[in-house]
């Protein structure tokens, strides 16, 4: 970070720090682009300065080592994500609005960085083997699924669902996009990740409308998360019935 004077003002930021700056993050690109062209098992700490055309040396003034490159990456990968998600979620009217909007950030994010779309597949399999090295990893997936579950409590609606609801809703969300984007690459990477973004979107809005299903209706019509499932139907005492001539 830039120093500050006495008074709080940013100092200059010198020549070497400038190049210090650039060059972490072009070996962040770098990574990424090593990651998702040949994956996070098979990379190597050669690959990336083969590639880059640096010394180990190079990488090692930034970086502990791959597993801290990749933490790096992955993190960084978050943050334009959360960013992106951020933005399309401002002027949200209710939690039904929220939850679209989600779904669309997520499904155009992974679309325009179909690279970090892989990477983070690959970073939840990993995640799976639940091993000590990867600590780092969880919590930046931990973040974002929480900073989702927060967003949701935009709207009145989202506020009345307790913390673990709203928890429940973002993983529901979150692993919903991630992992329908990740199949369809699979089965075709050349094809758009969401044929029909729009159906997708209110797929999975209709999703969250039954709510868990039957049992997550309330006497309102609401689902278990607070959004209405349909128009309440009319009932006979609403219903009026002709006078007798």
């Amino acid at each position: 970070m830039p120093e500050q004077s006495p008074t709080g003002a940013r100092l200059p930021v010198s020549r070497r720090e400038r190049r210090k700056i650039l060059t972490r993050a072009d070996l962040l690109l770098a990574g990424r682009k090593l990651f998702s062209d040949k994956g996070l098992y098979e990379s190597r700490i050669e690959d990336l300065t083969n590639s880059a055309g640096i010394a180990k040396g190079t990488l090692y003034q930034y970086f502990d080592g791959r597993d801290d490159l990749i933490l790096a990456v992955v993190a960084d990968g978050y943050q334009e994500l959360r960013r992106h998600v951020e933005a399309r979620l401002r002027g949200a009217r209710s939690l039904e609005d929220a939850v679209r909007r989600q779904v669309e950030a997520h499904l155009t994010f992974f679309e325009q960085n179909r690279d970090l779309m892989g990477i983070f597949h690959q970073v939840r399999g990993l995640l799976k083997f639940d091993q000590e090295r990867w600590r780092g990893l969880r919590l930046v997936l931990e973040n974002h699924v929480e900073a989702m579950a927060q967003e949701l409590a935009c709207a009145p609606a989202g506020r009345r669902l307790r913390a673990p609801q709203r928890r429940t809703l973002a993983l529901l969300l979150y692993g919903g996009v991630s992992g329908y984007v990740s199949v369809r690459a699979a089965l075709d990477p050349r094809q758009p990740l969401a044929a029909d973004p729009a159906g997708v979107t209110e797929a999975f809005v209709a999703l969250v409308r039954r709510g868990g299903g039957e049992t997550g209706m309330d006497r309102r019509g609401q689902g278990a998360f607070g959004i209405p499932t349909a128009a309440p139907a009319a009932t006979s005492r609403s219903v009026r019935r002709p006078r007798r001539a």
